[in-house]
Formats: C-alpha cells, structure tokens, sequence
C-alpha cells in the first residue's frame, strides 16, 4: 500500500513516483494489474505528461532518462487500459505525447520505444473503429525514408505531423544524424542503412506488441493482428510491389501470376530493402509451424492464423513468396527462407493453411508452388552473378533438392498428387534446364549436373518407382536439354544414372543385381550424406538478418546421392514399364551427339550397358544397344569395338543383318589403320574372321612397320596363318630378330609348331629349328619345341631336325634346360626306335654324363633282356621287397645293386638309374646247342692269352663280367658288326674263358641248381663284388624303388555346364555332354586306380576311374570332376591342390578364375565353343611361363584338342616347376638317390666271407 500511496501522491516528483510505479505492477497478476491502470489512469497520465512535458528528449541525456520513463509509463496505460484508450480516453493528450516522441530527430532509443506504443494505441482505436487516415499515414511513415509510390519522404511528413503539436522549436535545435541529434542523413548508403535497421525492428514490434495487449476479450487480440497485417499490405506492400493487385497471385481464383520480365534492380535500392524485409517478414509468418514448438513465440502464432485468415492476406503471402525469386542475390537469405517454405508446403512436412481448410485443392497447392519454386531459375541475376556465385547454387541446390525429394520413394505424401501435378513438375524443370545449362558462364557449369541429375532422376522415378502415367511427350522436353546443353557434366550424369536404370532394369527382367554390396553401400551413404546435410542446412537458415550477408552450403553431398538405387532394391516393380523408362532413356544421348565429348561418353556408356545386359543374359536388349552403336563415327570406334565384338559371340547370337553391320564397324575401322580394333578380333569366331582376313592382312604389315607388333597382333596372325600364306609368312619374320621380347617369341613358335601338327609340314620345322638355334630365346623357346617332338614326329619324321637340335644342346647354358632338351631327345628315342640316330645320341648323352638317359636308351635298345615290358610300367610301384635274411646277398658294381635271394628260388634283382629288374634263375631243360657265331669268337679270343695285368687263375680269372663290352645284339642274321662296335669288343678289358664242346645228350638226369649258380655267379663275376650292407638297407632299397625316374603329373579337368556359375553346382556334376565324354576319353587310357594299375594314381582313392597316359618321360593323370566320387568338399581335395586346371565351358559366359578360387591353379586353360567344330583357349597364368603349344586365342578343332591340351598341359606343369630355382628333375633325384642314398652304404668284404655268403648253405637242386 505504501507504493501505491507514494505513486497517488502527485505532489511527489516525477521520478519516484514511476519508482514506485514499477515496483507496484511487479507485484500484481495481469488483471490486477488492468484494475489499477483503469483506476488510477488519472494518476497516471499525469505521471505521463509530467514526466515528457519536462524532459527534452532531443539533445540533453538527462532529459532522454526522464522520457524513456514517461514512455513507460504511457506503455503500462496502453497495454493494460486498451479498451479505455480504444475509446478514445485522453485521444488527444496521447496523441501529442506520441507525436513528441516520434520526433524525427529524437535519439533512436527513444524513438523506437514511440513507434511500439504508436502501434500499441493504433491497433486499440482500431478496435473500436476510430483510426483515422491520419494514423494510417503515420503509420506508413514511420520508418525513415520508406521508398513511397507517391516520391514523398516519410521523415517529412513525419515531421510535419510532429510539428502540429507545437514542437518546432525542437527542430531548429536539433543538429545531428538520426542517431545523433543534429546531424542530416544525405548519403544513399546510410539511408539504406537506416531504412534495413528500422525495418527490422517495425515488423518486429508489429508483431510482438499485439501480444502485449491485455483485452479483456481475446478475440480483440486477433481483430489487432488482422487489422495491422490489412494495414501492412494496403500502406507498404502495395507501395513497394506497384502491380501486386493486378499480377498477384489468387490461390483461391486459379491465378496464378504472369510470368513478367524481372528488372535487375540494385541492391542498395531503398526499394529492394524494403521488399526484403517485407517478404522475410511475411514468410517467418508463414513458416512458423515448420520450427519446433518450443522456438513459437505467441505473437507470430496469433500473425500466422490472421494471415491466413483472409483471403487477401494468404495471397499477399504467396505473392511476396513469389516476389522472393526475384530478389538480387545479395537478398539470398530470405530468397533461401522462402526456398525452404515453400519446399516444405510442396512435400508436405506441413500442410499449407489454405489446403488444410479444403479451401484450395492440393493440386493448385502443388502447381503453384512448383512454379514459384523454379522461377528463381528466371532471375536476371543468374546471368551475372558475380561474387554472389555461391549464393546461387546454395539457393540453386536448395529447390532442385526438394524437386527431388518430391519425387523420392522415401516421401509418403499425405495428400497424393495428380498426374497433372507431377507432369508439370517435370516440364517446368526441363524448361529450367534448358534455359540455364545453354549458357557458358560459370553459373551455367556448376549447375548443369544438378540440372541434369535432377530432370533424369525424377523421370525415372516418377514413370518407373512411383508408377505415374505421365505423358511420354516429356521425353522430348528431356531430350530438348541435353540437346542444348553444352555442358559435359551433364553428360557424365546420364552416363552415371543410366548404370542404375540398367541396374533396376536387369534386376526386375533377370532377377539379378549387377552392383556389388560396395556399390549398394556408397548409393546408401551418399543419400544419408545428403540429408543430414539438408538438415543441418534448414537449421542454420535465417539466423543472418542482413541482406548482405553470403550465403554457402556444402553442394557435395547433392550430386552423391542414388535416388534409383536405393528405391529398388527388389524387383518388385512393373518390369514393363521399367523397360520403356529405360529405352527412352538411352536414347536421350548417343554416338551422333553434336559435343564430341558428350559423344564419347555416350559410346563408353553404351558399351557398358552392353556388357552388363550380357552378363544377365539379356541378349535381345544388347543387340539393341548394338544397332545403335554400329553408326558410330570412326574416330568413336575404338571406344565400343570391344562391346560389339562381344555380341558376336554372345550365346544367343545376333540377327544377320546386325552381324553384317557390326563386321562392316571391323572393316571400317581396320582400314582406318587402328590397332586398337586387333585385340578384339582374336575372340572372333572362325566364320567371322573370314570375312576380315583379307583386309587384315592388307592393313597389318603397314601396322608393324609403324608400330613394334604386340601379342594382339601377333595372335591376329596366328589366326589367320591356319589358312593364309601370307600371315605364316609374317610370324617367322617377326620370330627372326633377336630383339623381340620373349612372350612375342613364344607366342611365334607355339602358332608355328600348331601349323606343323596340323599339317605335318617338315620344312617348317626345319626353318624354325635354324632359326632359334642361334636367337637370343633359343634357350628358352628350344625346350618348348623339343617338348612337342613326339606330336610332331608322328606326323613328320625329320632327320635333319634332330640333328639341329643334337648341335644345339652344348650351346645351353642352363643345366636344367639342357637337361629338358635331352629328355625330351631321350623320349622321341624311345619311342620311335631313331636307331640310326643312336650313337650320337648316347655320346651326347655320355659327354653330359646323364647315367639315366644313357642307361634308358640302351635299355630300350636291347643291351638288357627286358622281353614284354610294358613302357606303361616303367618305375611303378611294385610289391615291397622281402625283408633281409641269411639267404639274401648283395653284389655291388659300379653301375648297379644286384640282390640274390636264395631262398626257394633263385631270385635276382638288379637295380640301375633307369629302374628294377628282376629274374628267377631256373635249369635249362633243352639241349645245348653250339652257337658258332659266339664260339668262334671266343675261340679267338682264349687264343689271344691272358691280357695283362690278369693274375688270377681259375674261378678268380673268369670274375670280370665277358658280356659288359658285348655289341646290342642284332636281328639280322649277318655275322659282320659294325666298325664302332667291333672296335669296343677289341679294346675290352675281359678274359673271355673257353668253353668246352657241348657233350652229346646220354639221357643223363638235369645237373643241380647249384652247379648251375656257381658257373653263373662266376661267369658274372658276382664273387669279388659281394658287398655288406647295414640291417635297415632295405628301407633304403625301397626308397630308391619308390623315386621314379619319370616326371608325374595331376591335372585337374572341370566341367561347367551352362548356367553353373558356381562351385558348389560345377564339382556337383556327375555326367556330362557327349562332346566332353569324347575329349576326355582322348586324353588317355581309362583306367581304375588300384590293383590292377601300377602306374602312378595321382592321389586318387581305389576304385576311381580315370584317364591315365605316359610315355618315356612322363607319367599323368587327370581329376575329371564328373568322374571323382563322393561330394563337393570330397572332389574339391582333388582338384583344389593340383596346379594346371583345365576347364571344359558350355556356359553362354566367360569362364573366370574366380569362380572356383584356389591359390594352387597357377594355369588355367578353358575350352570354349567356337563353333560346331573348333573351340576356342583361352590361357592364363598366375606368372609368366614359356609352355605350348596352345596360346591364348587359339582356335583348335575338335578331332586334335585333345592331344593339343594333354601336350599342353605337361609342358605347362613342367614350366610352373622349373620356374622355381630349386626344382630338379626326377632323373637328377634318382640318380643321387642311388648313389648317395642306396649304393654309400654298401662295402665290399673279404673274398672268403664272399665264397661263404654266395654257395653256402647248399641251395635246394
């Protein structure tokens, strides 16, 4: 009560009274607050007038202090007092205070606080109808230098309005600026500065104050914001958009506004600021329900339900909302504010009002708001945006991203859209494209992917995902783009959207995804990139008020999004539409674009999509891509020359005529002389590569004369040497110089020695046996050729060739390749009996000490009596030797370990380099004959006399072994001898003891086993070479009989039917086509791993059927997957460890390593149909290896493959193996196993201990 008392009390002064004021209204609630105005508003307006009466507000700080207080004051009787000020208490006493404080020339703070309690008294009056049309141009006045229709100055007629209350004199004493007293604003800048400031805060308060108003109905609240919005669009939006009335918009009549010529307009201009401001004020208005509910300040709540309210304020909202558009680049904050509303009422993440209340369809809604969205692409100063670049492509990015969204899968709209909806969306944003991505300026290229990504997107998702039967005509709007874009980034975004229209399409046709889980997982991040970016934009949107603030944004994350990719990701959509999307879709771009650059890119797209369709055998839609690419220009070709040639030989093959064109594509550009056109030839079929042949051949000679030749061309030349003359010709040229690289040179023979097999041409061998005898890759390209001797002496037996080669081997440095040439002349001996060539082989043989290659020819040749052995059997593992006893004895000589074994039978085995032998010793049953032809011979040889250095009598004379130095014994029935081998005879060493006249038959009993040992043992000199050995010696014997001489070999062959992509389905087969049957019969013999094989099994378990081949040299076995039993991880322990893979595919794809992946196949040769009667090879290696003689390329008819492949497979495992430095060959080991393993432990013994070991115990007659 004392404060109320000391406030009552008017004889108190001024100051203390507002004190007590103060602190009396902090105490109260609202209502009680309202009582004491309207009791004691007496009291208080003479508080009021005493207080601004008294003070001078204009100059003096003191006098500001004592004025702020009495607008206080004034402000407390408005706001809790609005009916009694409404009807009009103190009018006029009011009004000359207010007129006092509106002042032009009044300190800022004071005149700000007089324009809040202005509006506060002019909302009150209006109330109860009495604003005057003075008030309304008071009211229009009270920002400085507000740009009028009428070119008045507001600060004049302010001012003139202020002076009728008698404050002139105020006037001749101020001197500044309108913040500081006594100055004049005449600088343009300034006054724009002065304007935008006022601005802000006059919208701020009109706003804000009608909250503050205390009615006692509620209602009149709402009348006040009405009222003051009316007044705001009738006094200053219709003074700064002159034509708002004729050429706004009427979203309740269906106008929607012309589509005017914008001026470019300065952004200092009064003019452009007050819009601004304007238009920002209106849009925070609009967009108040799309912040979150706790950022809803009560009075822009109540301004938002009175702007639309009324018909004519929703469309002076829209109208401004459109204006935004138009507004200079400087303006972009609001432009953006604008942007982010209308994009929000398009989506529908907030209904509009006006939609909302059923009175406007959303269709008018949609198509409104679409066009006012993207006529910001009509601004004009998007021409020349100068620093303001950045501004617009945030604001750019901000309306093509809600144009996609619209169109997104993730959008649910509440309120569908109407077909004409979506077909306006799409034809306003080519009409947009194509006007900005014609220019050349900066703009233009920073934005036409975005343009392009956007129209190409939405197309696809509004026809295809979201299923809307829009018009097709506006795929020629689509095409009108990108046929006036001049920008290659639209380009590349066609070429990237048009991977996953394929991918979508591929998906719902074939049922198959074409992206990896990498690719599905950058489409995924790139969309969650753009939206947390969207987000983090609309958040950071509008906290600038100035208009000249710059506005950026991280664009990025706009063009890495897969809207496609991430909306299918089933095929659950109409695969027929999603076929037309798609077809009008690539025909957007292509090989005639009128950019050179965009042309290209087209054709590399083109070609991929070609590949990718093939790889879900989607043959039909390829070739209709190829139609396309056959027209292409030559200098684009090479660039889709690959993808045709891969429709040739698809699975499913094309039309004749598309055939003729793609062949006419080849023979265009082989004649252009491009040598990016070889490589892809060498896949072409035998029928095709007919027809190019003959300009081939006229093209290639002038290729290499200007380019070194490559393996493309050298294998295009393989191809053709099997019918043409002319390219045999070309490889042997380009074998002959010593400067071609070693894969070239090998690539040379292996075609080379294909046209020798084939064709059994001798002299073609001869020439290149000349050749490469003196090359720089002899030594490495010799061992290939000699490995393929076998096939070729079949059909060519050459004498003149063998003699080359025997002149070539001391010229190899390397032991092991000279080892590899002299096994493979040791193997063409042995297998077709070369006798004439015979002793210069072994001298050969002899001179580079090879014990095992030496003692296998002689072997062969009869110098040991090997009656029905079996080549076949050579080093097989036979039964494990008795185990050591007293009837066992060992005889060492220098060349061999001969084991007696007395037991029962007379048992000897000899063991050699080459291998195990072994005879029973049984009774001559017939007579005994005289062999003259021997008997003279030893005749002559008793009467000769002891040789020197022969001590020894009796049995010791006969222990040197006469037969060691015989000659091969011979067929024929002369008795002369050759000259080299009676000269071995002569020079022997050997004492040959007479014999003595064969005694008539008397019918006397057979003499005794042991009669018959002893002349044996002595004949053969057994008795001075017993040796003893220690008591695991036959452990070592059965290593050695376990090292074979011969080089073993698995190869694993797998069949691949079509469709089989997989290991699981491929090693499941158990049968197989006729055409794989037959070849796998052709590799070898069939033959049944067990007892009855004693060739080498491969690892393969008892009672599996195999095909089984050897030869002198070479023991091999072949893993067939449909003949290996048991299930997938069984057959896989088989194949999975060999290193040579071969690969029968009948599947329409490449066959790829990957398909069954294992870290041992380090050759993979895969056989391919051609053709009805020759397959293709294809070859690859982990490493480079020299093997033959198939290539990779080759074409090889089905009646020789099987050879072809079984050659090359030997000679491709032997390769791997000599690649690694620490590889020696079987040969090699068993010689040291012989000697340094078996033959080391054996020491010779006393002549008596011999004698005792030989003839005791007395053997059983």
């Amino acid at each position: 009560m004392g404060s109320l008392q000391r406030f009552t009390d008017m004889s108190r002064d001024s100051v203390s009274r507002v004190k007590h004021l103060k602190i009396l209204l902090d105490s109260l609630s609202t209502h009680e607050k309202r009582q004491l105005i309207e009791e004691h508003s007496f009291e208080t307006f003479h508080l009021v007038d005493e207080l601004l009466l008294s003070a001078d507000i204009v100059a003096n700080p003191q006098g500001a202090v004592e004025g702020e207080s009495g607008l206080w004051t004034l402000e407390q009787i408005l706001c809790y007092a609005p009916e009694l000020v409404g009807n009009g208490w103190q009018r006029h006493a009011i009004e000359a205070l207010l007129k006092k404080a509106l002042y032009p020339r009044n300190l800022l703070a004071i005149r700000k606080i007089a324009i809040r309690l202005f509006l506060i008294f002019y909302q009150s009056l209006s109330v109860f109808g009495k604003a005057t049309e003075d008030l309304d141009r008071v009211f229009q006045c009270l920002l400085p230098y507000f740009p009028l229709k009428d070119g008045q100055n507001t600060e004049a007629v302010l001012q003139q309005y202020c002076h009728s209350a008698g404050t002139v004199h105020w006037s001749d004493r101020s001197m500044g600026s309108p913040t500081t007293p006594g100055t004049s604003v005449s600088n343009a800048k300034e006054r724009a500065q002065m304007l935008q400031v006022y601005l802000d805060k006059f919208l701020e308060y009109c706003t804000r104050e009608t909250s503050r108003i205390e009615w006692s109905d509620e209602k009149k609240r709402f009348q006040c914001a009405s009222f003051i919005i009316d007044r705001v669009i009738n006094l200053y939006i219709a003074e700064c958009f002159s034509d708002l009335e004729a050429n706004g918009v009427d979203i309740f009549g269906g106008w929607e506004g012309a589509d005017d010529t914008v001026e470019a307009l300065d952004t200092a201009d009064p003019i452009v600021i007050a819009r601004y401001w304007l238009i920002r004020w209106v849009n925070n208005l609009a967009a108040v329900r799309q912040q979150p509910s706790s950022q809803w300040h009560p009075g822009v709540l109540l301004y938002h339900d009175a702007l639309f309210a009324s018909h004519k304020a929703t469309n002076t909202a829209l109208s401004l909302m459109r204006e935004a558009m138009t507004l200079p680049l400087p303006c972009s904050n609001v432009i953006q504010k604008v942007v982010a509303t209308l994009s929000a009422w398009l989506l529908q993440y907030e209904i509009p009002p006006f939609v909302a209340s059923d009175e406007v369809p959303v269709e008018t809604s949609s198509l409104l708001l679409i066009n006012m969205l993207l006529s910001f692409f009509q601004s004009p100063y998007l021409l020349q945006p100068g620093d303001r670049l950045q501004s617009a492509i945030t604001t750019s990015y901000s309306i093509l991203r809600a144009c996609r969204d619209l169109a997104s899968h993730r959008l649910n709209l509440p309120r569908p859209l109407s077909v004409r909806v979506w077909s306006e969306l799409m034809y306003r944003l080519c009409q947009s494209a194509a006007r900005v991505c014609s220019h050349s300026d900066k703009y233009s290229q920073e934005m036409s992917a975005a343009f392009a990504m956007t129209v190409l997107s939405n197309m696809v998702m509004i026809k295809a995902v979201r299923n809307i039967d829009i018009d097709d005509k506006l795929w020629d709007e689509v095409n009108n783009v990108f046929l006036h874009g001049i920008w290659i980034q639209m380009a590349q975004q066609w070429s990237r959207i048009s991977h996953s229209v394929t991918r979508a399409l591929i998906l719902h046709l074939a049922h198959v995804d074409i992206f990896t889980q990498e690719d599905l997982d950058r489409a995924n991040q790139g969309s969650t990139s753009a939206k947390k970016n969207e987000v983090a934009a609309e958040n950071e949107a509008g906290e600038e008020n100035s208009v000249d603030t710059e506005s950026t944004g991280d664009n990025s994350s706009f063009m890495e999004g897969d809207d496609i990719t991430n909306a299918v990701s089933t095929w659950n959509g109409n695969p027929t539409i999603w076929l037309q999307v798609w077809r009008r879709f690539m025909c957007v771009l292509g090989p005639h674009c009128v950019s050179s650059a965009n042309a290209l890119i087209a054709v590399e797209t083109l070609s991929n999509t070609i590949h990718n369709l093939l790889s879900a055998n989607l043959d039909p839609l390829a070739h209709w891509i190829a139609s396309r690419l056959v027209h292409t220009p030559v200098n684009l070709l090479p660039h889709c020359i690959a993808s045709l040639g891969t429709i040739l030989h698809s699975s499913r093959k094309p039309s004749s005529i598309l055939q003729a064109h793609i062949l006419h594509a080849f023979i265009r550009l082989i004649k252009a002389g491009d040598p990016q056109v070889l490589p892809h030839i060498t896949s072409m079929s035998p029928r095709h590569l007919s027809v190019l042949s003959q300009h081939l051949l006229q093209v290639i000679p002038g290729m290499i004369t200007q380019h070194p030749p490559n393996t493309h061309t050298l294998k295009v030349l393989a191809l053709l040497s099997t019918s043409n003359a002319p390219a045999e010709q070309l490889l042997m040229k380009q074998l002959a110089p010593s400067d071609i690289s070693l894969t070239h040179a090998l690539l040379c023979v292996n075609a080379l020695c294909m046209l020798i097999i084939q064709r059994g041409d001798s002299d073609l061998l001869a020439k290149m046996f000349s050749v490469l005898q003196t090359h720089r890759c002899g030594p490495n390209l010799l061992p290939v050729l000699c490995s393929c001797l076998e096939s070729l002496f079949k059909v060519s037996k050459n004498p003149a060739a063998l003699q080359v080669i025997l002149r070539t081997i001391p010229t190899l440095r390397d032991d092991r390749l000279r080892t590899e040439v002299q096994w493979a002349i040791a193997s063409l001996a042995l297998a077709n009996s070369l006798k004439s060539d015979l002793p210069q082989i072994t001298k050969t043989f002899l001179a580079d000490k090879q014990k095992l290659l030496e003692g296998a020819v002689l072997t062969m040749e009869g110098q040991f009596p090997l009656p029905g052995f079996n080549v076949a059997k050579w080093n097989s593992v036979e039964s494990t030797p008795a185990k050591q006893n007293d009837t066992q004895v060992f005889i060492q000589r220098n060349s061999a370990i001969i084991g007696v074994n007395k037991d029962q039978q007379l048992e000897i085995t000899s063991r050699t380099v080459v291998g195990r032998h072994c005879w029973i010793l049984e009774p001559h049953k017939s007579e005994r004959k005289e062999c003259r032809n021997v008997n003279a011979w030893l005749q002559k040889e008793a009467q000769r006399g002891r040789r020197a250095g022969r001590e020894s009598v009796g049995i010791l004379g006969a222990m040197d072994d006469p037969f060691d130095s015989l000659p091969r014994p011979n067929n024929a029935t002369t008795n002369n001898c050759s000259p080299d081998w009676m000269n071995i005879l002569e020079s022997s060493r050997r004492q040959p003891q007479p014999l003595k006249p064969v005694p008539p038959s008397n019918g006397k009993p057979a003499i005794s086993g042991l009669h018959e040992w002893r002349s044996f043992s002595a004949s053969l000199g057994f008795v001075p070479n017993v040796a003893d050995v220690p008591s695991n010696f036959s452990r070592d014997l059965k290593h050695l009989d376990q090292t074979c001489a011969r080089e073993v070999h698995k190869v694993a062959v797998i069949y691949v039917a079509d469709g089989q992509e997989d290991k699981q389905s491929i090693l499941s087969n158990t049968s197989a086509s006729p055409c794989f049957d037959r070849f796998v019969s052709e590799l070898g013999w069939q033959v049944c791993i067990g007892k009855g094989h004693e060739g080498y099994p491969g690892g393969l378990p008892y009672d599996t059927t195999a095909p089984y081949y050897a030869s002198p040299d070479t023991e091999l076995i072949f893993h067939v997957s449909t003949h290996l039993s048991g299930d997938v991880t069984q057959k896989w322990k088989h194949i999975g460890n060999d290193e040579v893979h071969v690969v029968w595919s009948e599947h329409s794809k490449p066959y790829r390593r990957e398909t069954i992946a294992t870290k041992f196949c380090d050759v993979l040769i895969v056989l391919e149909r051609a053709d009805d009667k020759t397959y293709r090879v294809r070859v690859e290696t982990v490493s480079a290896l020299e093997f033959g003689p198939l290539y990779d390329g080759a074409l090889v008819g089905g009646e020789e493959l099987a050879e072809l492949v079984r050659l090359t497979v030997i000679n491709a495992s032997r390769a791997y193996r000599l690649a690694r430095k620490d590889h020696i060959r079987p040969l090699r080991h068993r010689e040291h196993v012989f000697a340094h393993d078996t033959m080391r432990h054996m020491k010779k013994v006393r002549l008596s201990d011999a004698i005792n070991a030989l003839y005791i115990p007395t053997m059983t007659a």
